[in-house]
């Protein structure tokens, strides 16, 4: 440390550098660790390297190996050494916070540190808080690790961290390894939330159970946690029925409204109806019918997600009874979630014009039952012409064309026609996908109705020759050529081929202009058409 710089102790690099000032003034120290050559990576990054890449000028002040004379036998303060065997003549160094490069430096340190044998062989790197999944995965190459499982030590952090490092460094790992740690482990970061998931996909059922057990004793604390729901859904997905059945009572007791508000507690019900029986699914939507108003939950980014799920989920039931021959079910059902439908046709042009509710319409029109299904839809109908050029709206009114609604496509086809309707509609960034959706899944004569629209002249020229110069309007040309037949696709043609000098000149028309070209054929090859039109 300089004479004219002042002593600060606030942080480990300072108070390092305190307790062993001789070594920053040795010229035998050098600096070590991960260098700031792109070229190396993670993966090719190891802990104990002889041959670590130097860069004095971009590594922190903390980064410096201490000989033997340094290090004695005790490391510095503020470092932690690798867990490794008692016999093992090498220690691994590293900082919670000296990483670089995304990576934690290593050091290497004398064999006379060797003497220290258990004192601090559960000494672990960073804690969980200082190591956050951000800055990836600390990797290591230990040639003596002994792959046994971790000892405990009794004190419970430390303990965690010793686990935590255990399950990253061997593949083999499993959940009986870390009893007593497997929700924290689980909650932990990405890393042990997937070690987790991992065993609940491919370990047996005594490991299933112990995994529940943990978590039904951690419940409060895993399914709002954006790592522990995680456990919860792959519990759902892979237990028993038994154990499925235990979870959702936990589920029940914590509170199905609470968790479909929250971010992560969310997830974990979608998870549920998916994966669960029909009775199961009744008992969660019960507990949903005793909100007061479906709307809010509608409007929230995070309950819309459920009520989006309920609808698909119980409707495909309804759908299935139905079909076979079981009315009565099906009709039960459908009552199951008739209080979402109810609120949903009561307020269908709000919810078209929300981000979030938009999404709970296009549900309902795709998956409900055809009479709860065309009530929505009729109030679509009444409002069509607003949807069709708002924000969100438009989604819904292309997700009603696509399902084939004659009544939908109706009143499209007959505002489209209206005037110059077409042209608005056809330069409008949100309008122009309902004309090109129409375009795809209406019936010929639809069709020739629309086009004779845009057909006609529009600013004292053709109309469709405006489309295909406007940034926006050029993609419904493209598209009326793709979906036109016939008589239809030559009046196209006509139009804009009478026009191409003024459309070769315009920016957008000459993808207008290669489209004309991909469908049509050329005029010699018309001409020709069943002779041999071989060069002689």
């Amino acid at each position: 440390m300089k004479d004219n710089q002042e002593e600060d102790y606030s942080s480990p690099y300072a108070m390092t550098a305190a307790y062993y000032p001789e070594a920053q003034s040795g010229h035998n120290h050098m600096m070590r660790g991960g260098g700031n050559d792109e070229s190396q990576n993670e993966s090719s990054y190891e802990f104990g390297s002889e041959h670590a890449a130097a860069d004095s000028r971009s590594m922190p002040p903390q980064a410096l190996a201490y000989d033997n004379q340094y290090m004695g036998a005790y490391p510095p303060v503020g470092w932690y050494a690798a867990p490794l065997p008692p016999t093992s003549s090498q220690y691994n160094y590293h900082h919670p916070t000296a990483h670089h490069s995304m990576m934690y430096p290593a050091y290497h340190v004398p064999s006379a540190y060797s003497s220290a044998t258990t004192q601090y062989q559960h000494l672990q790197y960073p804690t969980i808080e200082e190591s956050p999944s951000r800055y990836g995965r600390v990797k290591a190459d230990f040639s003596n690790a002994n792959e046994g499982d971790f000892v405990r030590t009794g004190d419970r952090q430390r303990d965690l961290r010793s686990a935590l490092y255990y399950v990253r460094k061997n593949p083999s790992a499993t959940l009986f390894d870390i009893d007593g740690f497997i929700a924290e482990i689980a909650k932990a970061d990405e890393g042990g939330s997937r070690f987790v998931q991992r065993r609940l996909q491919n370990g047996k059922e005594t490991e299933k159970r112990l995994a529940l057990q943990a978590a039904l004793r951690s419940f409060s604390d895993l399914w709002p946690d954006p790592f522990g729901n995680f456990m919860l859904q792959g519990l759902l997905e892979v237990g028993s029925a038994e154990m499925r059945e235990e979870l959702m009572t936990a589920v029940f007791a914590a509170g199905v409204v609470d968790m479909t508000l929250n971010m992560h507690g969310c997830r974990v019900i979608q998870k549920a109806l998916l994966v669960l029986d029909q009775v199961s699914v009744c008992k969660i939507i019960t507990e949903l019918q005793d909100i007061e108003e479906v709307i809010p939950f509608i409007f929230d980014p995070n309950g819309n997600h459920v009520i989006q799920k309920a609808i698909q989920i119980v409707s495909t039931f309804a759908k299935s009874a139905a079909e076979h021959g079981d009315i009565d079910e099906a009709i039960n059902l459908m009552n199951q979630i008739k209080f979402i439908i109810d609120d949903v046709a009561a307020n269908v042009e709000k919810l078209s014009k929300h981000r979030y509710g938009c999404r709970v319409i296009q549900r309902t029109i795709e998956h409900c039952p055809e009479e709860q299904r065309d009530e929505v839809l009729t109030k679509i109908c009444a409002c069509h012409r607003s949807l069709i050029e708002d924000q969100f709206g438009n989604y819904v009114i292309q997700q009603a064309l696509s399902i084939g609604s004659e009544d939908i496509m109706a009143v499209v086809v007959e505002t489209l026609s209206e005037g110059d309707l077409i042209f608005k509609f056809s330069k409008h960034k949100y309008a122009s996908n309902v004309v090109e959706v129409m375009f795809q899944s209406a019936t010929p004569d639809q069709k020739e109705a629309v086009l004779n629209a845009m057909l006609q002249d529009f600013e004292g020229t053709c109309g469709i020759v405006q489309l295909a110069k406007d940034p926006i309007g050029n993609y419904v040309v493209k598209n009326a050529i793709d979906c036109a037949e016939g008589q239809q696709k030559e009046k196209i043609f006509a139009a804009i081929t009478s026009n191409r000098q003024e459309l070769s000149q315009a920016p957008y028309a000459k993808y207008v202009l290669v489209k004309l070209g991909e469908r049509r054929p050329s005029r010699t090859n018309r001409r020709n058409k069943g002779q041999d039109t071989t060069r002689v």
